[in-house]
């Protein structure tokens, strides 16, 4: 059972997918764990150095590899805006060409992420990773058709507003594991979100 979107932690995940981080001038990891879900895609922050996008296509070609990313738009660090959008619009033709979806790192950039949405009407779904916004601002994410993901911090309210349909969970770099945290966002909602967070992370991984 796949439960964790986005992790960070050393091989073996079995519950999880294991974000691969791919850096320019740095051997990619094609060695892939029989077993074991992956992601890959350059962060934002190494956008204005990075020319590693053909290993990104190349790992993210295996079926081993789930999804794509984490990739996407940070306003506060990382390369110039014009660098941190062309390198994020190539993971996005990446992924509507071999149909799998996004791990969006988004961070003061809502509006820009609901703004590609619109324009370029992406087929394959969108996440967004540890999502600590505002009610408002999550809103209009889903409303763009993305889903949320939360991990260890994150703003209850928001976890309230989101529909259960686009709740997504992950450990990223916490040292909780996945079912802590998803028993600390089940405590918040008032309910048990472990059955519907199992089968929105299938969902979205379209398996």
């Amino acid at each position: 059972m796949i439960l964790d979107i986005h992790t960070h932690k050393p091989v073996p995940q079995p519950q999880g997918v294991i974000s691969l981080r791919i850096r320019a001038g740095e051997e990619p990891k094609t060695a892939l764990t029989e077993g074991q879900l992956y992601s890959a895609g350059i962060h934002p922050w190494d956008s204005a150095e990075s020319d590693a996008f053909e290993a990104v296509a190349e790992l993210c070609s295996q079926p081993q590899v789930a999804a794509i990313g984490e990739c996407g738009v940070d306003i506060l660090r990382g390369g110039p805006m014009f660098m941190q959008l062309n390198l994020f619009r190539r993971h996005i033709e990446l992924s509507e060409r071999i149909g799998k979806p996004i791990v969006v790192h988004c961070v003061k950039a809502d509006d820009i992420i609901c703004g590609l949405r619109r324009d370029l009407r992406p087929a394959m779904p969108w996440a967004i990773h540890g999502y600590r916004g505002k009610p408002s601002a999550a809103s209009q994410l889903v409303k763009s058709g993305c889903y949320i993901s939360f991990g260890e911090h994150f703003n209850a309210d928001t976890l309230r507003a989101v529909p259960e349909e686009r709740i997504l969970a992950e450990t990223d770099e916490s040292e909780l594991s996945i079912d802590a945290i998803i028993s600390r966002l089940s405590e918040a909602a008032g309910r048990d979100l472990r059955p519907a967070i199992a089968a929105n992370t299938l969902r979205f991984l379209g398996r």
